[in-house]
This record gives structure tokens, sequence and C-alpha cells, in this order.
């Protein structure tokens, strides 16, 4: 979670926020973390998830508001009928079966 008051108001984390301090960095719009990281002489140890994560095109969202937090399930903005996408953004017939976040 990120928090852009100061000082965070904890009483809504269940745990310490993480606070990164970026303003040192120098702005490289594009570049992966981890690239600009080692530029810097930072170790890169591990980088957990990135695997899963897929750059979908954009304009495969545009006109459909989201109706769940796995971005697969939205309703288009013109006709109000429910849409489903699967993880790279295709137009799917029925809901896709997503991870549960127990």
């Amino acid at each position: 979670e990120w928090t852009l008051s100061s000082p965070p108001p904890l009483h809504q984390f269940t745990e310490p926020p993480l606070m990164v301090e970026c303003e040192h960095l120098a702005l490289q719009p594009g570049a992966e973390v981890e690239e600009v990281l080692e530029a810097q002489g930072e170790a890169i140890t591990d980088i957990v998830g990135k695997e899963g994560w897929v750059a979908n095109d954009p304009t495969l969202y545009e006109g459909l508001i989201p109706q769940n937090i796995e971005w697969t399930e939205f309703i288009d903005e013109k006709t109000g009928e429910w849409v489903y996408l699967d993880e790279f953004g295709q137009r799917v017939d029925t809901p896709v079966e997503t991870m549960s976040r127990d």
C-alpha cells in the first residue's frame, strides 16, 4: 500500500506501510526498476511475481469499466453490457476463473 500524507495515517494499515524514498533516483521512463537500481550499484537479489505480469495493450480496455480486482470482468460504458476478458485482454464469452486471494 502507498500513502501520500505526512505523517502517514497508520490506523488504516494492518502492518506498517512500505515507504520508498525515490527523489535521489535519476528518472528513466520506460526502464525496468531492476535496471535502474543495478545502474546505481544496487544488488538485486530477488524479484517476486514479475513472471506473472503481462503488459496488455491499453486500447483493449478502452470504454470498459472494471468490476473486479483481477480486471477480467467489465461493463461496457456505451451499452451497459457485461464484458469478460482473459488475462491477456482478449474477449471471452464467460467469466474467467481467477485465483483466490484468501
